[in-house]
């Protein structure tokens, strides 16, 4: 007990220390600290700005007051007026398109389309009997419905199912193969909810990656991450699994006799798709070809410019407007008021709303911190090769991510490594190549408490020892450094 309250005591002071520090960055740190270089006065205060967010995130544990304190900040020292700030921390095009897809979102998982997917897949007789392969298809099977599914529905779900292959086959809670599946899952549901970059953490790196190219010359393209995304996590999984047997030596001879359509976790899940999930997951797949449909249509057609002017924005709102509209069994496709109100996630929308302020400002040409960084580390990268470079940004995201908070590490990187970027672009390397692999590793965080949100779903699941997660699951981030850096190289050179 005394142990507790010492502990909570030592929380609270290390939560007031981390807001008192933050809220004097923000509002004073342009006066404190002097300028250097081509750094302006301004261009002090946002960066001070923009540490004092991760701070004040990092030491509370909450979003929307430290990223409304941000939106302050950046009116107070005159960066924008009240009205612009306040537009683009809620009002962008962005942010309404995260709305909207996170409205989708929810109402695609309340049909259980993402759960018939899975099972789908884990009952393909073609992998019963077949401990290597039927491992594999499960961490591929969740890391393709956990597009569908919420990344914490899409791990305690996941967890369930291998809850009920342990008590089938007899496993031990901590027997090894066991604590690696779960590890395995969490990252599929982590990789799997970042596939498309449409919302949540992703689309506030992506969008701050897009802001700082913007400088450039240079656009973020959705279609291609989803492009490079897909393969990356798929070949991941199989990596570990890989890894699973023959350097973690977990024992699956006993999934030998396993016959994963009777498993108790999938009883209540549909064998087949049923009217409602059928025309969420149109609805969905027709939302999503927007991007590929401006990637693929010439620019020459007649009604292209008519076409484009829709934005992604608009197109996901018009599927909301369908799926509202239309009535299936008395009962319209969607309840729009009650997705609205449960999808919306407001703390991750009003931090990409100030997180692209904020990356914005740090990366414009007028307050000298662009100017800055390059003065200074500049020299390091001029002769460095692409794959060095991207081995650098991928190492550095997957490690900083597992101690930090993740979203923060992808905007600092993506902000920081702008005009390197651009050099490479220049060469005709595809920067939204670099862009997807710095957002889809700063997803790869597991380590840590501080990692992620869902992080404690994994750290605290009974069974799993910290032994096994700091000798044996640790190699997956190696594992995934490797694949990542091969694979988004090559890429970045055939794209």
């Amino acid at each position: 007990m005394a142990e507790t309250v010492q502990s909570k005591k030592s929380g609270s002071l290390v939560r007031t220390i981390c807001i008192i520090v933050g809220l004097v960055l923000m509002f004073l740190g342009g006066k404190i600290f002097p300028t250097w270089g081509p750094m302006t006065e301004l261009g002090v205060a946002m960066l001070c700005a923009f540490i004092g967010l991760i701070i004040l995130i990092t030491g509370t544990n909450d979003t929307i007051w430290p990223s409304c304190a941000a939106l302050l900040a950046i009116i107070m020292w005159g960066y924008q007026n009240s009205a612009t700030a306040i537009a683009n921390f809620v009002g962008t095009t962005v942010i309404v398109q995260m709305i909207a897809i996170l409205v989708i979102c929810s109402g695609l998982r309340e049909t259980g389309a993402g759960q018939v997917i899975a099972k789908k897949l884990l009952t393909i007789k073609a992998i019963q009997g077949k401990p290597v392969l039927f491992s594999a298809i499960f961490l591929v099977a969740f890391l393709i419905a956990d597009i569908f599914l919420s990344t914490f529905g899409g791990i305690l779900f996941s967890f369930a199912v291998l809850d009920s292959i342990r008590e089938a086959l007899g496993y031990k809670k901590n027997d090894r193969y066991i604590q690696a599946m779960h590890v395995g899952l969490y990252l599929a549901a982590m990789l799997g909810a970042s596939i498309l970059p449409f919302s949540g953490m992703v689309l506030g790196i992506t969008n701050a990656f897009n802001v700082a190219m913007q400088n450039y010359n240079y656009a973020f393209s959705q279609p291609i991450y989803i492009i490079c995304t897909i393969p990356v996590g798929i070949i991941f999984m199989i990596a570990y699994t890989l890894a699973v047997r023959y350097l973690f030596g977990a024992d699956m001879s006993a999934l030998k006799n396993l016959d994963a359509s009777k498993l108790e976790s999938l009883q209540s899940v549909g064998d087949k798709f049923d009217k409602r999930q059928i025309a969420y997951i149109i609805a969905f797949i027709v939302g999503i070809a927007y991007s590929f449909a401006l990637l693929l249509i010439p620019k020459s057609v007649s009604w292209y410019g008519w076409f484009a002017s829709i934005s992604q924005c608009a197109w996901f709102i018009l599927i909301i407007v369908i799926l509202s509209i239309i009535k299936m069994d008395g009962k319209p496709l969607m309840d729009c008021e009650k997705h609205f109100k449960n999808g919306a996630m407001w703390g991750s929308i009003v931090t990409v709303g100030v997180f692209s302020m904020l990356g914005g400002a740090l990366s414009s040409n007028d307050l000298g911190f662009k100017d800055w960084l390059i003065s200074v580390i500049g020299p390091m990268f001029s002769n460095m090769s692409f794959p060095v470079f991207m081995l650098l940004v991928i190492l550095v995201c997957a490690v900083v991510t597992n101690f930090f908070s993740n979203m923060a590490t992808g905007v600092i990187v993506a902000t920081l490594t702008a005009p390197f970027v651009a050099a490479y672009g220049d060469k005709g390397i595809n920067i939204s190549v670099i862009g997807t692999a710095i957002a889809f590793t700063s997803m790869f965080a597991y380590l840590t408490y501080a990692a992620a949100g869902p992080a404690p779903l994994l750290l605290n699941q009974e069974g799993l020892e910290k032994k096994f997660v700091y000798s044996k699951a640790i190699l997956a981030l190696p594992i995934y450094i490797i694949v990542a850096t091969i694979l988004f190289c090559l890429l970045g050179l055939i794209l």
